[in-house]
């Protein structure tokens, strides 16, 4: 089955959520802009050889998905080889830092939706081609401390909340609702820490890749690779 995805031009810079096909070698730059005027720039190197088609997506999300609350990954990249039957995947998220645990969150939804678009609209049309899965981050900064603190946090507020289910007053029992929430903190937070992925109503399971920029200046922060 056919992918579907616009052949990108030349000289053309890539919009947002459009899946495009790369069908000569050249790079192509993902910024991420702040207000405070820094910069994140990462480089993804596309090298074509014979037998080979790449695919690239910034904020990808599918025609048939509506804008309103989609979640989005920053980098969809995948290069492909028909002749050799493989393929070679990237999703990844630009953050400025990797500490806190609403960032850890939304990183779990954005790979859950990322694997969920990747799957249905590209990889669901390779069957029996192998398979070599690039998952993580991209950030200036991972404060692996904080995130281990964040760990303990959540989990003395679920295994308390467990043990005094019987023995909780009213007010408490209303309260227990957020339980949910921080069972999914933990369980982001988690997963960065243990550097594993379990996707949502499946089995797979992806090692998770931190990619630290390196500083250029006060204002830039780069990185560059291979898809």
């Amino acid at each position: 089955m056919e992918i579907r995805a616009r052949k990108l031009k030349t000289a053309e810079v890539p919009g947002k959520t459009e899946l495009y096909e790369v069908e000569r070698s050249r790079d192509i730059v993902v910024e991420e802009k702040h207000d405070d005027g820094s910069l994140e720039q990462v480089t993804l190197e596309y090298c074509m050889d014979e037998g080979d088609a790449g695919y690239f997506a910034k904020e990808y999300r599918p025609m048939n998905v509506q804008k309103e609350g989609a979640k989005k990954i920053d980098i969809t990249a995948v290069m492909l080889n028909h002749v050799k039957r493989c393929a070679r995947w990237h999703l990844y998220d630009v953050k400025k830092t990797l500490a806190g645990e609403d960032v850890a969150v939304k990183l779990y939804n954005q790979w859950n939706s990322g694997l969920g678009y990747l799957q249905k609209n590209i990889l669901e049309r390779l069957p029996e081609y192998s398979m070599t899965p690039d998952l993580g981050v991209i950030t200036r900064h991972y404060d692996e401390e904080k995130m281990r603190w964040h760990q303990e946090e959540y989990q003395r507020y679920c295994d308390g909340m467990e043990k005094d289910l019987e023995n909780m007053t009213l007010a408490r029992r209303k309260k227990r609702m957020d339980i949910g929430k921080y069972r999914a903190r933990l369980k982001a937070v988690r997963a960065i820490l243990d550097r594993s992925f379990q996707v949502e109503d499946r089995d797979d399971t992806y090692e998770i890749h931190i990619r630290e920029l390196c500083r250029e200046n006060d204002k830039l922060y780069v990185t560059r690779f291979l898809v």
